[in-house]
């Protein structure tokens, strides 16, 4: 009998990655159906580097495993990521290049390009960096939802995915408008401007995203996997065109701002504190005109950001805030 000069190399196997990836997903997975829910260690996903990263390896994987046969993927607790980790870029500015050319062109085009199965992006609630949900073939998402993109808020070039994203879904007026003027968009506008597919009780939005795969999984293999790759052509063709200039534009707009003292080593971590402050602030309902009106005076709107922390008794250190936040659940 005749055996094969050299073998195939193994795929990697379900229980050996959620191994690799614990601290920064959990992956469950049920009849070829694998649900990702970002986080940080046991709560929601605090931004940092090292998941920034760990998206873009993860995607590659899911796509390496032929057990995946559909993929949900959403986000761990009420809302979409709300916090930076204000440690977790030290590396980072370090090795800008490597994360801001590399990680972030890859974190978007792996999830086109490489997964090539039914994907639905689960949006729980409110939240910055929606792009990974939103690049999905379907996206379902809590009627409580508000989307903005507040790069230019913090004096950032917006090249990241989610403005191409936007130019992409909403028009590219519309889109213009809502990038300079750092102005919100609510559920019912997503819904309306083709941002979303669906809207669901926030009870109810993962609930609805599984149902969905059953249907899709009923389908035979070779049919959906074959038209998952048609859903995605559009945004094959956007990513090759325009993803390179948009990740490239932020990544030299940051160094020069980094060149020019604006901010250091110590900056940039005041800086990612100062963003979580910012998404929370933005994202609570009824505390402030700037979640749907035009910016009309940035300094202004950051005094307010400050009053509203100290009003609201608002915890800087996103650790404290979260142990504090869990305490409070416990209590009741």
């Amino acid at each position: 009998m005749c055996k094969i000069m050299a073998d195939y190399v193994e795929l990697p196997k379900l229980d050996e990655y959620k191994e690799w990836f614990k601290d920064h997903f959990d992956l469950y997975r049920e009849d070829g159906i694998l649900q990702v829910t970002m986080k940080t260690g046991d709560g929601p996903m605090f931004w940092s580097g090292a998941n920034h990263r760990a998206m873009s390896q993860l995607s590659r994987i899911i796509s390496l495993d032929r057990e995946n046969e559909i993929l949900i993927w959403t986000h761990k607790g009420e809302n979409w990521m709300m916090d930076k980790d204000p440690y977790g870029w030290d590396r980072y500015a370090k090795e800008r290049f490597d994360h801001q050319y590399i990680d972030d062109y890859n974190l978007i085009k792996n999830m086109i390009f490489d997964i090539d199965i039914p994907t639905i992006g689960v949006i729980p609630g409110p939240g910055f960096h929606l792009d990974s949900a939103i690049l999905c073939d379907i996206t379902i998402a809590s009627e409580d939802i508000r989307l903005s993109d507040d790069h230019l808020f913090w004096g950032l070039v917006a090249g990241d995915g989610m403005f191409m994203l936007m130019q992409h879904f909403l028009g590219t007026k519309r889109a213009n408008y809502y990038m300079y003027t750092c102005r919100q968009w609510t559920a019912q506008q997503a819904l309306d401007w083709g941002f979303v597919n669906e809207l669901c009780p926030k009870d109810k939005v993962l609930e609805r995203a599984w149902e969905i795969a059953r249907m899709i999984k009923s389908l035979p293999r070779e049919t959906r996997t074959i038209q998952s790759h048609l859903c995605k052509r559009p945004l094959e063709r956007l990513l090759v065109n325009d993803l390179k200039l948009h990740t490239v534009s932020e990544q030299y707009s940051t160094m020069i701002r980094l060149n020019a003292k604006d901010y250091g080593q110590e900056g940039v971590q005041t800086d990612e504190k100062d963003m979580s402050l910012g998404h929370h602030y933005t994202f609570t309902p009824g505390e402030n005109e700037y979640l749907t009106e035009p910016i009309k005076n940035w300094d202004d709107i950051r005094k307010d950001m400050r009053r509203w922390a100290e009003k609201t008794g608002y915890i800087e250190d996103p650790y404290k805030r979260y142990q504090n936040k869990n305490k409070d659940k416990d209590n009741k």
